[in-house]
């Protein structure tokens, strides 16, 4: 018997199936890339032909099948085929096939007559298609990746790790060799030191386990340069305070986190003296209150 449904509304489907099909199992694995892959494209190609090829043998064969059978017979399978394939896609979906007659169910107390319909024919429908996506749900979860959230994070964070080094080798950290002050960086650096730095500093650089930032004293003299010494305390901790780790060191923050933390702190302290900041700790160093503020 010939089909009801026409090459150009049957071969997209079937397409559209496959395509849905590939993307579920490459999805899965990371691998949606494969689908324009020559050799998928070249697939769906052959794919897409056969199935042209197959639709014109139908078709004749259905031609030579009317050919074939009575009149009576022909006049009813070209009933069945009237109009057009939307009309009766339509009619499959949303109109009853038989004619069978409502049943009606007679209370006989009350006077009132039940009639038992059947089920609308696309609600039957409906509930079918919910019956076949949720198999193909069920299935995904339990032999693939697809749909398992578990799995589903696993490969995004995965993913985003390589992202992230692949980040980093095209953008190289800086070094206290070539870090320096930027204006640019000055919020930035403030949101990173208030959530790295202000526990033992205060949001606001003035002191509280750990030395007032805002002053002139400094405990730890290592470079020529205020901004520098600053970047080294941060990457290299302090030798006198062991609870001042050495964040860059050990990889906790980046050299390029570290330059927008010490452009933060060296604006601080040129410009943000605090007056009931913590008690000075350390020496002064003239080189540096003599630098020019920024």
């Amino acid at each position: 018997m010939r089909y009801k449904v026409s090459s150009f509304i049957m071969i997209p489907s079937i397409l559209s199936i496959i395509i849905y099909m590939l993307y579920t199992f490459f999805e899965s694995y990371n691998r949606v890339n494969y689908i324009v892959h020559p050799i998928t494209i070249f697939f769906f190609i052959v794919i897409t032909i056969l199935l042209f090829v197959l639709e014109s043998i139908n078709y004749l064969i259905f031609k030579k099948r009317l050919e074939s059978l009575s009149v009576d017979e022909r006049i009813k399978i070209l009933d069945e085929n009237e109009g057009n394939y939307f009309h009766r896609l339509y009619r499959f979906i949303f109109i009853e096939q038989n004619n069978e007659k409502v049943k009606k169910i007679d209370h006989g107390f009350d006077g009132i007559i039940e009639l038992d319909n059947k089920l609308p024919v696309w609600w039957v429908h409906l509930f079918l298609i919910t019956i076949v996506f949720s198999a193909i749900y069920f299935f995904s979860y339990l032999f693939i990746d697809y749909s398992n959230p578990y799995k589903e994070y696993d490969i995004a964070y995965k993913d985003q790790l390589k992202k992230i080094e692949i980040f980093e080798k095209n953008t190289p950290q800086v070094t206290i060799e070539n870090a320096s002050f930027k204006k640019d960086f000055i919020n930035n650096g403030k949101t990173l030191f208030e959530e790295n730095c202000s526990t033992c500093h205060k949001s606001d650089g003035s002191g509280s386990i750990g030395p007032n930032l805002t002053d002139d004293y400094w405990i730890n003299i290592k470079e020529k340069d205020l901004f520098k010494n600053i970047y080294y305390i941060i990457w290299n901790g302090s030798e006198n305070n062991p609870t001042m780790r050495a964040f860059g060191k050990s990889g906790e923050i980046k050299g390029n986190d570290i330059e927008k933390i010490s452009s933060y702190v060296y604006f601080i302290n040129k410009n943000k003296k605090s007056s009931e900041g913590k008690a000075p700790q350390g020496k002064k160093n003239l080189d540096w209150i003599n630098e020019t503020k920024q």
